[in-house]
């Protein structure tokens, strides 16, 4: 079936090599970069500027970016490349899973499964012939940074800081804010292991540790907890590591020195930042206000009357009234619903995720539904703030077996691909873990999977594409 598979993206790629090879690499590599910044401008702004529901229109442009990232890819004939059966298994598995739950309950959001199982995958067979798969990965990484410092000009000069409040940057919503800044500090992580792993020195590597002082600094006071456990996560990996490589190299100083010079950098800036966001949009005195823009306070209370808030209205959502007494369900949804029902102080300190994880609990099926939304108690929820749950709902109970094995196959790969990567492909090489681990503590109360709608989303499963192939480096490590 794989072989089939690649077969297909042989016959569809390979005329278009002689076209691509016309084109000079250089402007190649800036339509790559320029591909991966309008998906960011997709993700962005179409659904915060143009207020509208998009998935539609997202989806169209998301699927024409990837075919031209695949083509603008080719720089020589494509082969075969060896895939690895356990992750072809679960990936696939979980991508016929999807597809069956759309044939079985049609849904808005559909056809996941096939933009996953023919879209991403034609991807990652184009990078894995590529002959330089750490420019390809540059230009992804560029497409971050060019976007986020973008984002911090205009947040420096025309998206005020009010005081109590949490700040959002150019979004409506800090932990949104949040979670883009997840995806922006494994970017930057991963150009800092980089240069610990070369040895580059602290003064050319100045310009990473203020952009890593500045992801940290709108961390805090975007103060979206969610974003801070993944990228509290995505730290202490990083840490893990090195210590684990130190240890066995027996070489300490390049990871301490890096260490100690983000922490004084990130110190020092901190200050600066923060008066730039309170002075700099006074001074500029032409501030930018979204018509969704809600002040999000730090006591957790919120005040709508920034702007006129616009939510997209939908028909047919399904509507759960949870109560507070126990359930008599014998069953294990039963039986988790119910040690979950006592929980009030946790129901408010996750800001009433107890209360949706019950609703969805009990509307788990086989099938799946139509919707990722849901009423609870008379008030719309956007979605079940947990992947695994929000799989389960959505593509039916089978769905998250698949993606629970997917995950956990994402973790130890991702790890293993930087053991054995790290100096081949040192520009890149802890962006996949780090992506992928990020995302698992992410999901935990946050639900992020359609590529073509949160940028998040699309960075993970991207990211699978290194996972897919047995690299030479790992079958000598395997020997």
């Amino acid at each position: 079936m794989i072989d089939k598979l690649q077969d297909l993206f042989i016959s569809l790629l390979s005329p278009w090599i002689p076209i691509m090879g016309k084109i000079s690499p250089k402007v190649k590599y800036r339509l790559l970069t320029a591909c991966f910044i309008a998906d960011l401008v997709l993700f962005c702004i179409v659904r915060y500027v143009l207020l509208k529901e998009s998935y539609f229109y997202n989806t169209v442009c998301g699927i024409f970016l990837m075919l031209l990232i695949a083509l603008l890819s080719l720089d020589r004939s494509l082969q075969r490349k060896p895939w690895r059966r356990s992750m072809c298994i679960a990936w696939f598995g979980m991508c016929i899973v999807f597809t069956l739950s759309d044939l079985f309950v049609s849904k808005k959001a559909c056809g996941l499964g096939i933009i996953l199982a023919l879209v991403f995958t034609g991807v990652f067979f184009a990078w894995q012939n590529h002959s330089r798969k750490d420019l390809l990965w540059k230009a992804f990484k560029d497409a971050v940074k060019y976007s986020f410092l973008l984002m911090a000009v205009i947040s420096f000069l025309f998206r005020p800081y009010f005081e109590g409040g949490r700040y959002a940057g150019i979004f409506t919503n800090p932990n949104t804010f949040g979670l883009y800044l997840y995806v922006i500090f494994a970017v930057y992580m991963s150009d800092l292991d980089w240069n610990v792993e070369t040895g580059k020195k602290i003064r050319k590597s100045l310009p990473t540790y203020l952009q890593l002082a500045l992801v940290i600094f709108y961390l805090l006071v975007s103060q979206a907890r969610t974003a801070m456990l993944a990228i509290g996560a995505v730290f202490i990996l990083w840490i893990g590591v090195r210590i684990y490589m130190g240890k066995k190299q027996r070489r300490y100083a390049g990871f301490l020195k890096g260490l100690a010079v983000l922490v004084l950098v990130t110190a020092v800036c901190y200050p600066v930042y923060f008066a730039g966001i309170k002075n700099l949009p006074k001074l500029v005195d032409h501030p930018i206000m979204f018509e969704e823009d809600v002040l999000y306070l730090s006591n957790g209370e919120k005040i709508e009357d920034i702007g006129d808030k616009v939510l997209a209205e939908f028909d047919e959502i399904e509507s759960v009234q949870v109560t507070d007494h126990k359930t008599e369900s014998n069953g294990i949804w039963g039986r988790i619903v119910r040690s979950l029902d006592s929980n009030a102080t946790l129901n408010k300190i996750s800001s009433g995720r107890i209360t949706i994880y019950k609703a969805y609990i009990q509307k788990l099926n086989i099938k799946g539904h139509k919707r990722v939304t849901m009423k609870i108690n008379n008030k719309q929820v956007s979605h079940a703030h947990n992947n695994w749950l929000q799989f389960a709902y959505t593509y039916g109970v089978p769905s998250m077996l698949f993606y629970s094995v997917i995950t956990v196959l994402s973790l130890i790969r991702s790890i293993l691909f930087y053991m054995t990567n790290r100096r081949r492909n040192a520009t890149y090489a802890f962006l996949i873990p780090a992506i992928c681990v990020g995302f698992l503590v992410a999901t935990l109360t946050e639900c992020l999977f359609l590529p073509f709608e949160v940028f998040p989303a699309f960075a993970y499963w991207f990211a699978f594409g290194d996972m897919f192939e047995k690299t030479l480096e790992e079958k000598e490590v395997a020997a």
